[in-house]
């Protein structure tokens, strides 16, 4: 790792731009754009630096991650709650893959990831052909054993016989981003290798916070099915990550079929919500009638690995009833606050951001609550707006019961249920919301497993046209009211 240190006026953030333009060099990488990331940073640390105070040192760390370099500076400044437009500009067009921005309890901490030339590099599908559904079984003899980063090329393969180019996690098309993933601990799977060594099936599962993880990817090559191996892997995988000590599974079933979502169902799982236009717009074989012409949304599901401790909520009246819907279908110890005055309360939240450009989506974090909840949450989410987010997510923790008091305006930000999720990491229980570009979602290819999961869909579905399309009511009725007194006749002048 390099690291250096460099006061926050003009010259310091000069030293920090060549700094990063020479390390970023040495490693191979894009050291122009390192540079100019580096600057804006920077640029924006000496901006949100107060003239009253000492200005505190710029730190920053420079290291490879795989198929990314990570660029990360910490400052003294005034809070920060996501990297700056700028920043989430470059993100947009390219020339990086991702940006968080936020505070670490000691000061701000600003994270830009920069693609090595391999992190484009996507799978030689040269020699290969896509295998149809009605595709002869085999019988040949496979392996049954944990992925390996060594498996990534292969891995990759298996995805592109059994959906070409249309499986919706594009990643899994890039074997270094699968490699570094397997190799970092990031992502672990089980699959099936047949005798040459290649991937014939697989299930895998990818940590999204601490003692989290959400599975699937599961696949398995139309040649090698009827063979049981979806159920084999599913059994070893739940195996690995109980003894990794993770305590809760998330699952992300796709609305337009319903077998994924009976599967979830089947093993314990409990629907907790809808990630709505989630995507960008793919194509199913054998499900849709080529690429779809809207953002496809998904369904949520939770399992408990482990007994979950009791623990009490406070959730903003405007999302209560669809988080007593989801609770009132679990077996989870939760009980319902009620909003009594708030004291002592912190005057600034705690917040952080990202955006990760090929999705085209953000992701904002509170951490701690202040009485600025809503200024900050909206400040955030027109930052990201600008960027070119079509969907925006909200974490918030529903264990501190000024949730309930201080958020509840945020359905006046546009800002609708998307799921509730129990012992979700250091958040808690996380009461999670969305806000959406274009708030007409299509629902016209969604089947649904049950009831259970129709019922909530449509909930959230409603909620999310509902809180979507208020902002439109709202000028509509201003403008009508003012056409309407401006075709009034004028009393005044009559009098006169």
């Amino acid at each position: 790792m390099f690291s250096t240190t460099a006061p926050t006026d003009p010259l310091g953030i000069s030293v920090l731009a060549d700094a990063a333009r020479s390390a970023v060099q040495q490693l191979g990488g894009g050291a122009e754009i390192a540079s100019v990331i580096v600057r804006l940073l920077a640029d924006d640390a000496h901006a949100r630096s107060t003239a009253t105070e000492a200005l505190g040192p710029l730190q920053l760390f420079i290291e490879p991650h795989g198929t990314e370099i990570i660029l990360r500076l910490h400052d003294f400044g005034e809070p920060l709650s996501g990297p700056p437009s700028v920043v989430l500009s470059l993100v947009d067009i390219g020339l990086a893959t991702g940006a968080i921005g936020g505070t670490d309890g000691a000061g701000n901490v600003s994270i830009v990831r920069i693609p090595f030339d391999d992190h484009h590099v996507l799978m030689d599908h040269s020699e290969l052909e896509v295998l149809a559904e009605d595709s002869p079984h085999t019988d040949a003899p496979v392996t049954i054993r944990s992925i390996d980063a060594s498996d990534a090329a292969a891995l990759t393969r298996c995805i592109y016989r059994c959906y070409g180019w249309t499986y919706p996690v594009a990643d899994l098309y890039y074997h270094e981003r699968v490699a570094s993933a397997i190799a970092s601990g990031k992502r672990m799977g089980e699959v099936a290798v047949d005798e040459h060594g290649e991937v014939v099936a697989h299930w895998g599962a990818v940590f999204v916070t601490e003692g989290v993880v959400e599975t699937g990817g599961t696949v398995t090559d139309p040649r090698f099915r009827r063979r049981g191996f979806a159920d084999q892997l599913g059994e070893r995988l739940l195996a690995r990550i109980e003894d990794a000590g993770v305590h809760g599974r998330l699952r992300e079933p796709v609305l337009t079929h319903p077998a994924t979502q009976k599967i979830a169902l089947r093993e314990g799982a409990t629907v907790v919500g809808l990630l709505l236009n989630a995507t960008e717009p793919i194509q199913q074989i054998g499900i849709t009638d080529g690429v779809q012409t809207h953002r496809p949304s998904l369904s949520q599901m939770y399992s408990p690995l482990l007994p979950l401790e009791q623990a009490t909520i406070w959730v903003p009246s405007a999302y209560e009833p669809i988080v007593r819907h989801v609770v009132g279908n679990s077996s989870w110890p939760r009980e319902f606050g009620h909003v009594h005055t708030i004291t002592d309360l912190r005057p600034n939240s705690t917040i952080s951001s990202s955006y990760d450009s090929s999705l085209h989506c953000g992701s904002v974090t509170v951490d701690a609550i202040g009485l600025d909840l809503i200024d900050s949450i909206d400040e955030t989410l027109e930052q990201l707006r600008r960027a070119g987010a079509e969907v925006i997510t909200v974490f918030l923790p529903a264990n501190d019961p000024a949730l309930a008091a201080i958020g509840a305006g945020l359905d006046e930000l546009a800002l609708g249920y998307c799921s509730f999720i129990p012992a979700y990491g250091p958040l808690g229980d996380a009461l999670t919301l969305q806000w959406l570009r274009d708030p007409d979602i299509d629902v016209s290819d969604w089947i649904f497993a049950d009831e259970q999961v129709e019922n909530l869909a449509r909930l959230v579905v409603d909620q999310a046209r509902d809180v979507g399309s208020r902002g439109v009511r709202e000028r509509r009725r201003l403008a009508r009211r003012q056409s309407l007194l401006a075709t009034q006749p004028d009393v005044t002048a009559e009098g006169d």
